[in-house]
């Protein structure tokens, strides 16, 4: 049975070993890019203090970060939701969203469950713009964003330069309702 959980910073190397998975898919296998990096270790001493500090912070206080995750049966983490608050103490009535679901368990809903969970949380704690960015070729996720209300602001054509390709960046936003 999978269900969904809130990530405590005893998690970190959960979600670690979640992300280091699911970054070796993106591009490959005819699955579009969802990640600028082309190879990174995400259980660094400065990810893990990141990852810590940020979860022990309440909301509204720069850097701020709140992260869910499907787990599996074997207590793996799958897909994961992460909410941060910028550093900059004008910009704290918006929340940047990113989101990954591992390859294998796409197109189940898990995506769509964590986004909507993310999105009361938002409601719940009075912020008012969801902010995330997401690749041009990534039409899934695209399609899961506009169903859920979010609506392209901009757009940066060849941002990156991954694996060779050009990759354009594509920005949405959902406006809440308080």
């Amino acid at each position: 049975m999978l269900k969904t959980v809130a990530l405590t910073p005893a998690d970190f190397n959960r979600w670690a070993e979640h992300m280091n998975r699911q970054i070796a898919e993106s591009g490959r296998d005819g699955r579009p890019f969802f990640s600028p990096m082309e190879a990174i270790e995400f259980a660094s001493i400065e990810r893990r203090a990141r990852f810590e500090n940020g979860l022990a912070k309440p909301v509204f206080e720069p850097t701020w970060l709140r992260m869910w995750a499907i787990e599996g049966p074997d207590a793996c983490l799958i897909a994961h939701l992460d909410l941060s608050g910028s550093n900059i103490p004008t910009e704290q009535h918006r929340a940047t969203l990113g989101i990954g679901v591992e390859e294998v368990f796409l197109r189940q809903g898990y995506g769509r469950k964590l986004m909507v969970q993310a999105i009361e949380f938002a409601q719940h704690n009075h912020i008012e713009w969801l902010d995330l960015s997401v690749f041009s070729e990534n039409k899934a996720a695209i399609c899961l964003y506009l169903s859920l209300g979010f609506e392209e602001v901009g757009r940066r054509n060849d941002r990156f330069r991954i694996f060779g390709r050009s990759v354009d960046d594509v920005t949405m936003t959902l406006r809440l309702k308080g």
